[in-house]
C-alpha cells in the first residue's frame, strides 16, 4: 500500500525505516501490525510531520531528549507525548537503512553471532547488525525517556498561590510615572 504524502505515527506503529521508491526517492516504510505501508516522505520527515501536527518539531524533540538524558548519540525521540509514542534508531538516522523501533512492540531479543534477532509484537522477527547488549541498552534508554517524560507530564506542579484581598486596594501611579505596587506589600509565601 502506498500513501502519497502524509502519515501520522500512532501507537500501532512497530517500526519505520527508509526505502527508495521506483523513482529513487527516499520514502518511509512503516510496519503497522502485520502490514507495511510506503509513505512518500523520509522517516525523519514522517516523525517531524507527526510532531508538527501536535505543535512540536523534530529539532525540539531531539533537544528535549538530550536535555533529559544527556548528550547521547542516536537518541530516542518522543514522537507523540500525548499517546506515549517513543521511537529509537538502532544506527545513525543518516543511513537510509536505519530502523526506528517502537520499544513497546519489542517482545524478545536473541543473540545471533554478532547480530541480534528482534522479535516484534506482530510475530515477525528482524535480524539487525548490532550486538544484543547494545540493542538492549537502546531499548532501556528509550523506555527511560518515555518513563521520565510521562512522569513529568503527569506530575502536577504546585500552582502559585495568591492572597485573596480582604478589601479592594487601588494601585495608582506615582508622580514619577511608575505604579505603586509597594502599597500591596510583599508576598512571603
Amino acid at each position: 500500500m502506498i500513501i502519497d504524502q502524509f502519515y501520522l505515527l500512532n501507537e500501532d506503529v512497530i517500526l519505520l525505516t527508509g526505502e527508495y521508491n521506483e523513482y529513487g526517492k527516499l520514502c518511509a516504510r512503516i510496519m503497522i501490525g502485520g502490514q507495511t505501508i510506503l509513505v512518500n516522505r523520509s522517516p525523519l520527515q514522517v516523525m517531524d510531520d507527526t510532531l508538527k501536527y501536535i505543535g512540536f518539531d523534530l529539532k525540539g524533540a531531539i533537544k528535549g531528549t538530550k536535555n533529559i538524558l544527556g548528550n547521547i548519540n542516536l537518541c530516542p525521540i518522543i514522537v507523540n507525548p500525548y499517546k506515549g509514542i517513543c521511537l529509537f534508531p538502532y544506527k545513525s538516522s543518516r543511513k537510509e537503512d536505519c530502523i526506528w523501533f517502537n520499544p513497546d512492540h519489542i517482545v524478545k531479543t536473541k543473540t545471533r553471532g554478532f547480530k541480534t534477532e528482534v522479535e516484534l509484537s506482530n510475530g515477525v522477527s528482524i535480524l539487525i547488525d548490532l550486538k544484543k547488549y547494545t540493542f538492549i541498552y537502546k531499548i532501556q534508554t528509550a523506555l527511560q525517556l518515555k518513563n521520565i517524560t510521562n512522569e513529568r507530564g503527569n506530575h502536577s506542579q504546585p500552582l502559585s498561590s495568591f492572597i485573596e484581598p480582604q478589601k479592594a486596594k487601588l494601585i495608582t501611579k506615582l508622580k514619577e510615572g511608575k505604579y505603586n505596587f509597594k502599597s500591596l506589600g510583599e508576598f512571603n509565601g
